[in-house]
C-alpha cells in the first residue's frame, strides 16, 4: 500500500510545482506587458538636444492608461527625435514638474529640444492627433 501512495504523493508534488511555475510565469508576463517599459523618468534629459513628451502619470485612472497606449502606438515612429518619458504625479518630482509646466495629472507635456514648453495636451484622442502635435513641434519633419 505504501508503494501506491508514494506515486500519488509524487504526482501531487509535481502538480503543485507545475502550478507554482505557471503562476510565476503568468506574473512575469503580466509585469512585462502591463507595466510601461522603455520610458525614462529621468527629467534631467529634458533640454539635452531632443524634444520630449512627458506623460504625467496617474496609474489609478483609465485616462492615464489610455494616454500611455496612444504614446506606445507612436513611440517607435519618433524614437530618434523625441524622448518619451513618464513622471508620477504623486511624487515630489512629479509635483514639481506639474507646477513648473502648469500641467495636471494624466496630461502630456510636449517640450522642444531646448526644454521649452510647447504645449500641455489635456487628452489626446488618438495616435493621429498626438502625431500631429509632435509633427507641428518638429516643424513638419517626420
Amino acid at each position: 500500500m505504501s508503494e501506491q501512495s508514494n506515486p500519488t504523493a509524487n504526482k501531487s508534488s509535481k502538480t503543485k510545482w507545475i502550478v507554482i511555475a505557471a503562476i510565476l510565469l503568468f506574473i512575469g508576463f503580466a509585469f512585462k506587458f502591463l507595466l510601461p517599459s522603455g520610458y525614462s523618468n529621468d527629467l534631467s534629459r529634458i533640454g539635452q538636444g531632443r524634444a520630449a513628451l512627458v506623460h504625467v502619470r496617474d496609474n489609478q485612472t483609465v485616462q492615464s492608461h489610455d494616454s500611455l497606449a496612444v504614446m506606445d502606438g507612436i513611440r517607435d515612429h519618433y524614437a530618434d527625435k523625441v524622448e518619451f518619458m513618464l513622471v508620477d504625479h504623486n511624487t515630489p518630482q512629479g509635483s514639481g514638474f506639474m507646477a513648473t509646466h502648469n500641467a495636471q495629472r494624466t496630461n502630456l507635456v510636449l517640450l522642444d529640444a531646448q526644454g521649452n514648453l510647447v504645449k500641455v495636451i489635456r487628452a489626446p484622442q488618438s495616435e493621429e492627433s498626438l502625431s500631429q502635435e509632435i509633427d507641428a513641434m518638429l516643424g513638419g519633419a517626420k
